[in-house]
């Protein structure tokens, strides 16, 4: 069976994981959104088929303590393998002062710690990449369920970007996203389930091998090998 890695979803059950791995996602980058999460995602991480990313959503910032980024901090030093997540901003969500303070802060310890980033962005693109172009970068960068233009990819690739699709993509009406999966350089395409099941997957690597012209296993064999690469460290 081909072997898939769900580039990024939240806390899931042991059930959904089971069910993942009968369709092949046997490996998880679980994502938090909320400090009330940071826990529940680090017992999952510490298997060894999940990765565990920490940090505040968009729609969380005004649930913070004043202290929530040293606590943040503190917990990344703690455990070497975490990354940061979900962070980013959210047009279509109040606080967008308070969300590029939190989303700042989040990039600046990505930064600091070295740990890849994963980001959460809609409709708030020329914000986020004025931020992006100003600061400090991590070394690598997760833009999950991509949404950005298709003029932003080759900028976004200069600054470590890797660009995840879920099953968006296999709604005609999403025509951005469907544009975008076929000029994404191979090598920076990711899958991910988000809120969905995991066991979505390899109908989105069948999509984007379709969209792309390529023969599914291959796309498959691709991503898998794209999403093991940003995990340890390996890259472009």
């Amino acid at each position: 069976m081909q072997q898939y890695i769900d580039a990024h979803c939240h806390i899931l059950t042991d059930a959904e994981m089971q069910n993942a791995a009968a369709h092949g996602v046997g490996r998880f980058i679980v994502n938090a959104t909320a400090p009330t999460d940071w826990a529940a995602v680090v017992e999952l991480a510490v298997r060894e088929n999940v990765y565990g990313a920490i940090g505040v959503h968009p729609w969380h910032v005004t649930e913070l303590s004043n202290d929530w980024y040293v606590v943040l901090g503190d917990m990344l030093m703690s455990y070497p393998d975490l990354m940061v997540g979900e962070i980013g901003l959210d047009k279509n969500r109040p606080n967008i002062e308070l969300q590029e303070s939190v989303f700042r802060r989040g990039l600046q310890i990505a930064h600091d710690m070295h740990r890849v980033a994963h980001i959460h962005c809609v409709g708030a693109w020329g914000k986020t990449m004025d931020i992006l172009r100003g600061g400090k970068l991590p070394p690598a960068m997760v833009f999950h369920a991509f949404s950005g233009a298709a003029d932003l990819v080759p900028e976004l690739v200069k600054m470590g970007a890797y660009f995840s699709f879920g099953a968006e993509i296999c709604n005609e009406k999403h025509i951005r996203a469907r544009r975008v999966v076929a000029l994404v350089p191979e090598s920076r395409l990711l899958v991910e389930s988000d809120t969905a099941s995991p066991a979505i997957i390899p109908d989105v690597v069948a999509q984007i091998a379709h969209m792309r012209g390529v023969v599914a296993s291959a796309m498959a064999e691709t991503i898998y090998n794209n999403t093991m690469g940003l995990l340890n460290g390996r890259q472009i």
